[in-house]
């Protein structure tokens, strides 16, 4: 049985597939998680190759036996997949190893049988699909049994996690892995069911299983590799600058800078490469910490300021959002702070902070935060250049940002 995939389709995605492949097992295979999930994604690589008609003119292979030859690997990515979800149950990686050997063992033994059953399909080139005895029922059956273990697997683990998980996005993980085990449970149920309903005569479904698995299984095999590809993507863009952790960084340097410059004293250098590309969560860190102790040590020059300041700076100069008020103030007293401390102003600490106000508990809460003061930095910075902060029509804001 081949693929009906059209090649040109289907080599650019098994090109596709195999850079992934090749990407993952250079990049995310030091732990046993990483190495369960290449050797499944490898395997499914070489189960597509078996399927296209290229691949079986080559090698000589006569469509019926490419089939079967693709029904014992598709076993054995069942196989290394359970052991990727044997590490779910928080199993050592030594007895996770340990008991992975029964499974394989296990589908050693399948894949014999498996292709024993199929040697009379073989024989006469014909399909499994087709009914043609009771050897190919048994070969069907022995070819999806690991497949419903890993759904047993998947099913099982799933109910567990539901029934401890309280988090939402845990939640979801937990309920899609339960559809997806279901949905095999249910698929290799069919597919036994179908081909013994064949052999009794009830139904005539060879043809339309045939047809279904020509393009189906090749679909499935590369929507798996593309959910895999994404830590590749992941570390892709981390390497190019363009992860989160990086893009938020550069968006905080012109607001770090320009506290360095105010604060001196504030700044300090770590001993990291800072000319990567891929900044570090410390690197994160470590410009939040300085920024906001900057911002600790300018608070004393900050002052009340004009009302007319305020809403002009918020309406007509840069028609800021109401969301992103309190933000944008906070940014302008900065600014006006900065310029009284470089003008020699003397400090006088407040009992009320104008800026400085956080509520922040997390990392990703401060970085939140200073991300939305250091949008309107530029702008506050230049009009708090025409700013005098006498005068009796204050305004008194406390940000709550």
């Amino acid at each position: 049985m081949s693929s009906t995939v059209p090649g040109v389709i289907a080599w650019p995605l098994i090109t596709f597939m195999a850079i992934i492949v090749v990407a993952r097992y250079r990049w995310f295979n030091n732990n046993l998680y990483g190495r369960y999930l290449n050797n499944t994604l490898a395997l499914a690589l070489l189960a597509q190759l078996l399927h296209e008609h290229l691949v079986q003119d080559t090698l000589s292979m006569a469509p019926a036996d490419a089939q079967q030859l693709y029904g014992a690997v598709t076993g054995f990515v069942a196989t290394e997949f359970i052991g990727f979800t044997l590490l779910w149950t928080g199993l050592s990686p030594a007895e996770t190893r340990r008991r992975h050997r029964y499974y394989r063992l296990t589908a050693l033994f399948l894949c014999a049988a498996y292709l024993i059953c199929g040697t009379g399909a073989r024989a006469l080139g014909e399909p499994l699909e087709v009914a043609g005895g009771w050897d190919r029922v048994a070969a069907w059956t022995f070819g999806m049994t690991m497949l419903l273990v890993l759904a047993v697997h998947l099913v099982w683990r799933s109910v567990l996690e539901l029934r401890t998980v309280t988090q939402r996005r845990e939640r979801l993980i937990a309920i899609s892995t339960l559809l997806l085990g279901a949905m095999l449970a249910l698929t290799c149920v069919q597919e036994v069911g179908l081909q013994i309903a064949d052999q009794l005569g009830w139904t005539n479904t060879a043809d339309y299983r045939l047809r279904f698995h020509r393009s189906n299984n090749f679909y499935t095999a590369f929507g798996i590799c593309l959910i895999s590809a994404v830590p590749c993507l992941m570390k892709l863009l981390g390497g190019l600058g363009l992860d989160r952790i990086s893009r938020n960084w550069r968006k905080l340097q012109p607001l770090r800078q320009s506290m360095r410059t105010a604060v001196p004293e504030c700044a300090f250098d770590l001993d990291i490469d800072d000319h990567r590309h891929l900044k570090t969560t410390l690197q994160l860190h470590h410009t939040v910490v300085e920024i906001r102790d900057a911002i600790l040590q300018l608070r004393p020059y900050c002052r009340e300021m004009p009302r007319h300041h305020l809403v002009g700076f918020l309406g007509k100069a840069n028609t800021v959002p109401a969301r992103e008020h309190d933000a944008a103030i906070e940014a302008l007293h900065l600014a006006q702070a900065v310029r009284a401390k470089a003008a020699g102003a003397a400090p006088q600490p407040r009992e009320i902070a104008l800026i400085g106000a956080s509520r922040a508990t997390t990392l990703e809460e401060e970085v939140t935060e200073l991300l939305k003061l250091a949008k309107w930095w530029p702008a506050a910075y230049a009009t708090s250049g025409h700013i005098t902060v006498s005068g009796p029509d204050t305004m008194k804001v406390s940000p709550s940002v």
